[in-house]
């Protein structure tokens, strides 16, 4: 079967996050499956963001024939229909395959010639409206409405995507497909043995609790340090280590709540990590806490896990999917109770050992290759209709 795969959000950046860390890990997995017969779309008006230069570093040695569109303005293309409707996307892509499958639903074109499936990552953007840009709102309803014309066959990456999708859109259950994401496997593990090597920004040699994400309202971050205040007059030599970095979102309210807390000194906010020192800083922490407001998986629970750390993170969304038994749950908006199951991790070796056995368990769950399984399986049904 020929299945060509948008890469865009997988070649667009030297780092993938997000939905560009999925796409990434997926293709790899897939292209090393090689089940079928894949090629990668993707375009980069005028060769100027070096788009085909990434996807060869990444996914040359599959030697998997790479489609790149030079004439059109992605950007532009997907906020203005009128534009990417222009020519149907076999065309501009140069392409001709059974299925095409779009890495988020804000790619998929109304014109193709093909079998169409697209991963919805969330549509928590609906019921949480206040956490979403503005800038960003009318691009996701508009793909939305794409969604509900073309009906593409739609991988959700949890069964509370799942609910969403049907929720808010009109498509039928029988269209909708549950396959969970996974981690950076290798890369990803427990490493306390080098805690003394590669963490200039933090003294590892004392405890403390792990934040990592997104400086952005829906991470819940004010109520980490609320949480925080409440129990560090307590443990003296405890610290919070809050890692990652802003994004549309204004994160004022956020280093206002850091730098109005009694304990400030005691709070440390490294900015963005890279990948080693994300792994040492797991690996060393008394426990991660992730109370967000929503998540389409929670990647980070699952990361955590991996590292051997113990794990407190909300009851909501996807996050008792991802977690199972191996995690401690709180209600996202309830700072006090996040301040008591932290206490109850700081002062209890034996909880925190409990846990990370679950964990190691829980997260053999996940990978990147059962979940390319899970996706060829998908092809296979698609391909067959």
């Amino acid at each position: 079967m020929n299945i060509v795969i948008e890469a865009q959000h997988a070649v667009s950046l030297d780092e993938p996050r997000g939905v560009g860390h999925y796409s990434m890990h997926l293709i790899m997995s897939l292209l090393e499956r090689n089940k079928h017969n894949y090629s990668l779309s993707f375009f980069d008006i005028n060769k100027e963001n070096r788009n085909y230069e990434r996807a060869e570093s990444r996914f040359g040695k599959y030697n998997v024939p790479l489609h790149e569109c030079t004439i059109l303005d992605y950007s532009k293309a997907i906020r203005e229909e009128t534009v990417y409707d222009y020519m149907n996307y076999n065309e501009y892509t140069n392409t001709k395959a059974d299925i095409y499958h779009f890495m988020n639903f804000i790619t998929i074109p109304t014109r193709l010639e093909g079998e169409m499936i697209t991963t919805v990552h969330d549509l928590n953007w609906i019921p949480y409206d206040e956490g979403t840009s503005p800038t960003l709102k009318p691009l996701l309803r508009m793909s939305l409405d794409r969604v509900e014309k073309m009906k593409p066959h739609i991988i959700a990456c949890s069964e509370s995507t799942k609910r969403e999708v049907l929720e808010y859109t009109n498509m039928q259950e029988d269209n909708i497909h549950v396959v969970y994401q996974s981690y950076d496997e290798n890369e990803l593990f427990p490493d306390r043995d080098n805690k003394h090597n590669a963490i200039s920004t933090v003294d590892t040699n004392c405890d403390y609790i792990f934040f990592i994400g997104t400086f952005e309202r829906k991470k819940n971050i004010i109520s980490i340090v609320k949480a925080f205040n409440q129990i560090a007059s307590k443990y003296e030599g405890l610290k919070l280590v809050l890692a990652g970095k802003p994004t549309w979102d204004d994160p004022k309210p956020i280093y206002e709540a850091i730098e109005n807390s009694p304990y400030k000194h005691r709070i440390i906010v490294p900015g963005y990590i890279d990948l080693d020192t994300k792994r040492l800083l797991f690996s060393n922490a008394i426990g991660f806490v992730f109370p967000s407001i929503c998540e389409g998986f929670g990647i980070p629970v699952l990361e955590a896990m991996a590292c051997g750390c113990p794990v407190i993170t909300s009851n909501n969304t996807s996050l008792p999917e991802v977690g199972g038994d191996a995690v401690l749950y709180v209600n996202a908006y309830d700072f006090e109770e996040l301040a008591m199951q932290m206490e109850r991790i700081v002062v209890s070796e034996q909880l925190r050992n409990e846990l990370k056995s679950k964990g190691f368990e829980q997260v053999k769950k996940f990978s990147w290759s059962k979940t390319a399984e899970h996706v060829e399986k998908i092809y296979d049904l698609v391909g067959r209709r």
